[in-house]
């Protein structure tokens, strides 16, 4: 790792100033990551901003970003030609679209298998045996060993912790380097804040969804799958939530939850569907490739999220919901229906990882 660590430090020394990018919904480990890149930044000479593409919805990622003082900015406040680079963390691909315009990408870090459209980089960092993006940053600080003042070593310990904690399901699937990672950091962490974290409970609105979920829930073979209707883009990541939340409570292996999220303020519209499994034959990212480019995943969890912007101003809102409802659910029966050859490709995966260590 100290090799890798050299070489990310090689791959943006050259730069003036560094724009370190969120895609999608950021999440605790998204937003762990990007700060932990961040500090790195600045801790060699190099100015940089953290730009999520969308804003916080779940109270308990707001606090976070609260209690930690994380310097988070929203799309579109920031401009690309503030900047001479970009930076991915924690998304499968390293484009990064009109947000960064002709930016060269700087450098990539993941967990994730890849996907997306495929974008040159100064260096690309994936390790998908690692159960969240955060564990492979805090690696990469252990062996900088940087000169942190203890003020930003505990607010950034105590971030890639809950990193870790959220991306690991609350360490059910952590790996055996996520608790070496999580030893390291430990040491240096705020511990009463990781507490408030872990303990803020499911807000209001969220639970109203939950209800409306086990509702509308439809049970297909051993696929449990739900649509919630319309959802405001300020509860968008409440969906994953109901997801983990079905998952643990019915009688399934695979949970779909999905909703039309809409920001009328800016006139969006988009299918978001979250993915959840208990089953590790089960090739999740592959099985949502063969529905959309637009997302993917890891082992037992993902998403996808497809741009509807035109149907905004559809006159006819459950007539758009109804459409919309129906043909998600043909096509999730549809890939239920050939799970066995999604089950073969996620054995075979799981063979060659095993050969490869």
């Amino acid at each position: 790792m100290q090799n890798t660590a050299e070489s990310l430090l090689s791959a943006i020394r050259p730069y003036r100033a560094i724009l370190i990018l969120i895609k999608g919904s950021p999440d605790p480990d998204a937003i762990a990551s990007a700060y932990a890149m961040s500090i790195i930044c600045k801790a060699h000479g190099i100015p940089n901003t953290i730009l999520a593409e969308k804003k916080l919805s779940l109270p308990q990622n707001k606090a976070f970003v609260q209690l930690l003082d994380i310097p988070l900015h929203f799309a579109p406040m920031h401009h690309a030609h503030q900047f001479s680079a970009y930076i991915v963390v924690d998304h499968q691909s390293a484009a990064g679209g009109d947000l960064v315009g002709g930016l060269p990408c700087a450098a990539h870090i993941d967990h994730h298998e890849p996907g997306g459209p495929e974008v040159k980089t100064n260096i690309t960092i994936r390790d998908t045996r690692a159960g969240s993006t955060s564990t492979m940053m805090a690696r990469m600080l252990r062996e900088m060993a940087l000169p942190l003042d203890q003020r930003t070593m505990t607010a950034l310990a105590t971030a890639l912790l809950y990193g870790i904690y959220t991306d690991t399901d609350k360490y059910a699937h952590a790996a055996e380097q996520d608790y070496e990672a999580l030893e390291y950091l430990s040491q240096y962490a705020d511990h009463t804040v990781f507490k408030r974290l872990t303990n803020i409970p499911i807000s209001s609105e969220t639970l109203s969804l939950i209800k409306r979920a086990i509702a509308e829930k439809i049970v297909y073979k051993d696929w449990l799958i739900a649509g919630l209707g319309f959802v405001e883009a300020s509860r968008r990541d409440s969906i994953a939530i109901i997801a983990d939340f079905l998952l643990r409570r019915e009688a399934a292996n695979t949970v779909v939850v999905y909703a039309l999220i809409e920001d009328r303020h800016r006139r969006t519209l988009s299918l978001d569907a979250s993915f959840r499994t208990s089953l590790e034959t089960l090739d999740l990212n592959d099985l949502i490739k063969s529905i959309t480019p637009a997302g993917g995943a890891r082992s037992f969890k993902g998403a996808y999220q497809i741009g509807l912007d035109y149907f905004a101003h559809a006159p006819n809102r459950g007539l758009l919901w109804e459409c919309v409802s129906e043909t998600t659910m043909a096509i999730l029966k549809q890939r239920r229906d050939e799970i066995l050859i999604t089950e073969v490709k996620g054995m075979f995966r799981r063979l060659r990882g095993i050969f490869r260590k």
